[in-house]
């Protein structure tokens, strides 16, 4: 079969992913038939359109746990190859071990080795000889090599869907990329051993060919994805307020500042340049990675730097025109009662406009990942029980109380008065708190079995 006979569909949970566009966009350039779809656990197999591979985006380890069911019927109907790839796929055993019957998982960058397994796949050789993937064969999991960093000068555009304009992801139609690799080391974080720690960067001609794109399409509400929007442009150097501008500079005469967003920043790279281009070109919102007020969680999260500069940055935000606001994690391993009470301490102090409050998560490959599944249950405080009084009312662990203590102090630090709408928010809040602490309890369960099962292999 030749390529213009081949059929691929993309398909990506909930929402057009912009990965998932990106790896549609290489396909189509490379001369295969391809479609994209979103798809929910109610999405019925049999109104697919029906195609030669079935390629599957998937983002977390709750996706791996919900949609492995749908995506065996999918495999059953049809009976055609399955491909897995997305963040899911950095430790790629997650996916095969629950998953069985899915032909071949893509480890890392996509956009390349996409086009080598569907070649491969439509000419019957075998898969030894894509590079970057992992599928099993007689019973065991097989990796080949690794595939080098994709060029992204030459990277694809993304296939863009005619509906896109109708999907919000935080208030944006669409979170673009302009960069890969981020020159942090934050060890809950998957984007430097994703993408590595060199940046590199998206020229500016091709990101404002994208947005022209989107445009056309719909989507004019434009973000910027990730927390390294402050590393575009830099070398050798920490960061270069020149090529920021310019290229915020670029995308806001397009779109307008009203539609341009680029909201997560490190703290340590929002020198003034940085946060007055944000204010001029953009919405004027920033969302700082603060994670703890303690700074024995912050050294040992590796975030790089220190609490005062939390307080400047935040400070200087305000003083530039800027809204910062910021995201917090609680239960790290090791923290303790009074490093959480240094974590409550910044959120009163800082003048905030929004917090975002989540309970440590481990997502496999990362190093926070390998300590959660070393650490007994009976010791996580995410399986421990709260014995305060409304700990104990409300069956709450000691994280998903933390987690409820810093939502309502974010509440009451940014609220001048409380309102008879506060028992509704609180309620909000606990039903967060509880949410999250169910669906981390269940990640943290399947990555202790994922690492326990390939430490049995290394033995």
């Amino acid at each position: 079969m030749s390529k213009k006979d081949a059929k691929v569909l993309v398909l990506t949970p909930e929402m057009y992913s912009y990965g998932a566009m990106v790896v549609a966009g290489a396909l189509e350039e490379a001369g295969f038939e391809t479609n994209i779809m979103k798809f929910t656990l109610n999405t019925k197999v049999d109104t697919l359109p029906q195609a030669d591979i079935y390629a599957i985006g998937l983002y977390s380890t709750l996706h791996v746990l919900e949609f492995k069911n749908w995506i065996l019927t999918l495999k059953s109907a049809y009976k055609k190859p399955v491909i897995i790839g997305g963040p899911v796929t950095q430790v790629p055993e997650l996916v095969l071990m629950n998953m069985e019957f899915v032909d071949a998982v893509i480890i890392g960058e996509a956009e390349e080795t996409i086009i080598d397994l569907v070649e491969t796949f439509m000419t019957r050789r075998d898969l030894d000889i894509v590079d970057g993937i992992a599928f099993k064969s007689q019973g065991e999991i097989v990796k080949t090599k690794p595939r080098s960093p994709i060029d992204m000068e030459r990277r694809p555009y993304p296939k863009i869907p005619d509906d896109i304009g109708k999907q919000s992801i935080r208030g944006a139609h669409v979170y673009i990329e302009v960069l890969r690799g981020c020159k942090g080391s934050c060890t809950f974080c998957q984007v430097p051993r994703l993408f590595g720690k060199k940046i590199r960067n998206r020229p500016l001609d091709k990101i404002i060919e994208e947005v022209k794109l989107f445009r056309k399409k719909g989507a004019y509400r434009i973000a910027i994805s990730g927390g390294t929007t402050s590393f575009y442009g830099c070398g050798s150097s920490w960061i270069n307020e020149d090529e920021i501008c310019k290229m915020l500079k670029s995308i806001s005469e397009i779109v307008g500042p009203k539609n341009l967003s680029a909201p997560d920043i490190r703290v340590d790279a929002a020198s003034d340049g940085v946060l007055e281009a944000i204010a001029k070109y953009t919405i004027g919102w920033v969302f700082f990675g603060i994670e703890s007020g303690s700074q024995k969680i912050l050294d040992k999260m590796l975030k790089g730097f220190k609490v005062d500069n939390v307080y400047d940055a935040v400070h200087r935000a305000r003083r530039l025109g800027v809204k910062p606001a910021g995201s917090f994690i609680v239960a790290y391993p090791e923290e303790t009662d009074e490093d959480f009470e240094e974590t409550v301490t910044m959120v009163r102090e800082l003048p905030l406009m929004d917090h975002f409050v989540s309970i440590a998560e481990p997502i496999p490959g990362t190093p926070l990942a390998e300590e959660i599944a070393r650490i007994e249950l009976s010791k996580n405080p995410l399986f421990v029980a709260d014995t305060s009084n409304f700990g104990r009312l409300h069956n709450l662990s000691i994280a998903e109380m933390r987690a409820y203590q810093l939502m309502i102090e974010g509440y009451y630090a940014r609220c001048m008065q409380p309102s008879l709408a506060d028992e509704q928010v609180f309620k909000l809040f606990l039903n967060e708190a509880k949410k999250q602490g169910s669906d981390i309890k269940t990640c943290t369960l399947e990555v202790k079995k994922l690492y326990s099962a390939l430490q049995q292999k290394t033995r």
